[in-house]
């Protein structure tokens, strides 16, 4: 299978990839998938980028990209992308996933195979198609996401159920064509939204697979007041301007 670079972004998260790394790894061996995880971790103070280093030491399979403190999630993906583009040339796909455990391991060979099979420039995992839904979820995160997504879709015109999913694989070629329009002020699902929105705006074909959301493993959630407000400004921003450019 095609080579695939798990972009994962790291913030006191040591507990949960000590877990999570050869999970991954397992998944690749077993699947015959050539791939490498490249952790962008921002200063963590419990120690994630050296518990990741010493991964990288014992498989040869993990990059760790340090970056100076807590720079959020929107720019450490375009610093982890823009990493790949210059040291890992003969990639074909990025793959986005948490650190926490929440997005299983287990269905990325089924995401690339759609994407091979199909054609496909985008796979976003879905938990709003068949076979998709939360996990032991939290009932107020579930109906944040819900409502997120319709605002999502209202304001791009995108034709996809899971906007807001940060579990994707995304080819390297239309990845490339785009990353230097994303905003590194952007964070969580604004960063998101934005993302597919570029993409889309490329010509980018984008399909769904589906996938259970699982509650993080250790740790607590980085959702926060203020990214919701960040978000819901950055959607009506975006549905102004379509109404003014029909």
């Amino acid at each position: 299978m095609s080579e695939v670079i798990i972009v994962m972004p790291t913030y006191n998260e040591a507990e949960n990839i000590r877990k999570l790394v050869p999970s991954i790894l397992q998944v690749l061996a077993e699947n015959r998938i050539d791939g490498y995880i490249l952790v962008v971790d921002d200063s963590s103070p419990d120690g994630t980028a050296d518990v990741a280093e010493q991964m990288g030491r014992e498989t040869g399979k993990v990059r760790v990209l340090k970056r100076p403190g807590k720079l959020g999630l929107g720019s450490a993906y375009v610093d982890g992308f823009k990493y790949v583009f210059d040291n890992m040339v003969t990639a074909k796909y990025v793959c986005e996933m948490d650190a926490d455990g929440s997005h299983p391991p287990e269905i990325l060979p089924q995401m690339v195979s759609l994407a091979e099979k199909g054609g496909y420039d985008v796979i976003i995992a879905s938990r709003y198609i068949h076979g998709g839904r939360w996990g032991e979820r939290s009932l107020t995160r579930s109906m944040i996401s819900r409502g997120a997504n319709i605002l999502a879709r209202a304001s791009t015109g995108i034709n996809v159920k899971d906007l807001t999913s940060g579990y994707r694989i995304i080819r390297l070629d239309i990845l490339k064509r785009v990353v230097d329009k994303l905003s590194k002020l952007h964070s969580g699902y604004v960063f998101q939204v934005e993302l597919l929105y570029f993409l889309h705006k490329a010509g980018a074909k984008i399909s769904e697979y589906p996938f259970i959301f699982k509650p993080r493993m250790h740790g607590r959630s980085k959702l926060g007041r203020g990214e919701i407000i960040s978000f819901a400004l950055w959607c009506l921003r975006s549905m102004l301007t379509r109404l003014i450019h029909q």
